[in-house]
């Protein structure tokens, strides 16, 4: 057996690392198309209390760079707040967004539901977030749900 063949019980020991290798690789190359301008433009050092509602749709104005089920959002005073799930933290900060960057937000029926779709957008670029119809109480509570600019 020649000494440069390698086994499927050597693959087994190699995969984990190669797996985990793109993971990170994947995660660097999905926060530069748009996360990571909008983490550097509106850092955001803590969490801040309230709400967190799950996206289940979250796109930064190029179709490669969209997150499914992964994307968190809070609102406060200040604005927007986005943070990934635990899985997905590498290379993606949590930012706050002002609301003076909020451009639309809108209710929209889908077949047989309906949610809120708020679009985002400023020097740093576009977010187009899914969030489900429970984020109403605080749409209201920050008088933004019939808000559309320009």
């Amino acid at each position: 057996m020649s000494p440069s063949r390698i086994n499927g019980h050597e693959l087994w020991l190699i995969f984990p690392f190669f797996f985990v290798g793109m993971w990170v690789f994947v995660s660097f190359v999905i926060s530069r198309m748009g996360w990571n301008a909008f983490a550097t433009r509106y850092p955001a050092e803590t969490r801040p209390t309230g709400t967190a509602y799950n996206s289940p749709s979250t796109w930064f104005g190029f179709f490669l760079a969209r997150y499914g089920n992964v994307v968190r959002v809070i609102f406060t005073e200040a604005g927007v707040y986005f943070y990934p799930l635990f899985l997905f933290r590498a290379f993606h900060r949590p930012f706050l967004v002002p609301w003076e960057s909020v451009r639309r937000v809108e209710r929209q029926k889908v077949l047989f539901s309906s949610r809120y779709r708020v679009d985002i957008e400023d020097e740093a670029g576009e977010i187009h977030v899914i969030l489900p119809l429970r984020v109403e109480q605080d749409l209201l509570k920050y008088k933004i749900t019939k808000r559309t600019k320009g």
